[in-house]
């Protein structure tokens, strides 16, 4: 025969049992909770400690239901294997959660589906905002966001959908590096390129000829690859510009995995760097005291360095404001970008 339990479990306490034990009225230990209205400092006190020490947590479904907020935002990267995605989720971070704020952080994978698949997901979940970083929006997203709540572009910027963008200067960044390999006497100048569906691939292969025909040097058909952004795409597009009748002396990559695979496969090829042929990345990913990477144990890659986490800081304070006044006018912020030149880059071989 079985016994009932004469210890049911006990409830979490509610405001009404907190203002009770307190001898205040439930407004007041509402207000002082909540952080909203004045409330006497002493009193204020005695509530805090009497909410914790009766185990009292905040409901945030019913904060949800009172204030038609989640205190929730959605980050989605584009591949989570990429060292410069940490950065910029990192100055998200800071700035986010030090407003109350959670992260829903998703990776995309540069596919689509996944995207619009994550996207509904955040969506159901009543997210307050979302920042897509380094995202191409395909046309099923864009129709999800229409009507979706604010959101703030990182790196990759949607013709289709106006928000709140923050990204590195491409055009500066470009011509920075091509302005220190023509320094060094290039002129046989490729460039391995990003996916055109990225706007930030677009933008930079327009800078790229815009800046080769400023410096007057011309650019064979064969000089111009469009990849991706995965390192694959350095091993096939080297072995493309190799095959030319007049190889270039020097590869700007469209990032630095890319620029990583392709000195590995000219290394293969028994090609010295720089001295046969000088490589340059973008983002500054990977920093000379890395060690895992076999290509650069003993290099250090010439890259353009993208303030990855200050792009992070800035992306969650314009979320935050556009969360607060929806009808703020959009806005646009390019941040600079610094040329770091290492062991990757020298004189064109003559």
């Amino acid at each position: 025969m079985s016994r009932q339990n004469d210890n049911p479990p006990s409830r979490r306490p509610t405001i009404n049992d907190i203002a009770e034990k307190c001898g205040l009225s439930r407004a007041t230990v509402a207000r002082a909770l909540s952080g909203k209205g004045y409330v006497k400092p002493q009193r204020k006190a005695l509530i805090h400690e009497t909410a914790a020490g009766m185990g009292y947590r905040i409901s945030t479904i019913a904060r949800a239901l009172r204030t038609q907020k989640t205190a929730t935002v959605g980050v989605l990267i584009a591949d989570i294997t990429n060292p410069i995605f940490p950065e910029i989720v990192k100055g998200i971070d800071e700035v986010l959660t030090a407003a109350g704020n959670t992260l829903f952080l998703c990776n995309t994978d540069e596919n689509q589906q996944k995207q619009q698949n994550i996207v509904r997901s955040l969506l159901e979940r009543q997210v307050d905002g979302l920042i897509l970083v380094s995202q191409s929006i395909s046309e099923e997203t864009l129709a999800l966001l229409q009507d979706g709540p604010p959101c703030v572009f990182v790196n990759r910027q949607p013709e289709q959908l106006p928000g709140d963008y923050i990204g590195p200067d491409n055009d500066q960044g470009v011509r920075q590096l091509l302005e220190h390999l023509y320094g060094l006497g290039h002129r046989r100048i490729a460039y391995m390129g990003g996916p055109q569906t990225s706007s930030t691939a677009r933008e930079r292969q327009r800078c790229f000829q815009r800046e080769m025909q400023r410096l007057g040097c011309k650019i064979p058909p064969t000089f111009i690859i469009e990849g991706s952004y995965h390192s694959d795409s350095g091993r096939s597009g080297a072995a493309a510009l190799l095959a030319c009748d007049l190889p270039p002396t020097a590869i700007l990559a469209a990032n630095d995995f890319v620029a990583l695979d392709t000195i590995a496969f000219l290394h293969q090829r028994g090609m010295r760097v720089p001295e046969d042929i000088s490589v340059t990345g973008f983002d500054d990913t990977f920093k000379p005291a890395f060690d895992g990477l076999n290509a650069l144990r003993n290099q250090g890659l010439t890259s353009i360095d993208q303030p990855k986490r200050e792009l992070g800081r800035l992306a969650g304070e314009a979320l935050l404001k556009r969360i607060a006044n929806p009808l703020l006018p959009v806005s646009e912020k390019i941040l600079p970008t610094t040329l770091k030149v290492r062991e990757t880059t020298g004189p064109a071989k003559k």
